[in-house]
């Protein structure tokens, strides 16, 4: 695997290529092989930048925003909704199966939160609150 060119090093090969210089003297002065001279003047070609940078760093969400907007849809319908009845609809209507838990991720990142439901001691709200969110029985409401 190659060196790491800095996007300042390639700003420079696109001025010495945009001023006619010849590839194999840029390649010569710079020390940027040709692959990747010409991967970057193409880059350049097709978004005006030496560099790609992609729009959101990370993996890919599983859930998109059409489907995360279809999940805010389904609370707005019915604010005390579970999150079992979510992962129901959405499995019905658009088709895929998702795990509880990337619903809640997806509806936090949205500013929803889990209802807290029920009054009991310190420890039992402990216990209520892990076996609710497992079993995914916690409504949701906006912050």
């Amino acid at each position: 695997m190659g060196q790491h060119i800095s996007k300042e090093q390639k700003q420079i090969a696109l001025q010495m290529s945009l001023l006619n210089i010849q590839d194999p003297m840029i390649r010569h002065y710079t020390g940027i092989s040709e692959r990747s001279l010409h991967y970057m003047q193409k880059t350049f070609w097709e978004t005006g930048e030496v560099v790609r940078t992609p729009v959101c760093a990370g993996r890919p969400r599983i859930l998109n925003t059409l489907d995360a907007n279809f999940l805010e849809a389904c609370i707005e319908r019915q604010p005390d909704i579970l999150l079992t009845k979510m992962k129901d609809q959405l499995r019905e209507i658009c088709g895929f199966e998702v795990s509880i838990a990337t619903i809640s991720r997806t509806m936090h990142r949205r500013g929803f939160t889990q209802k807290k439901v029920g009054h009991h001691s310190p420890v039992l709200t402990d216990m209520y609150d892990s076996i609710q969110h497992y079993l995914g029985y916690m409504p949701f409401c906006q912050t």
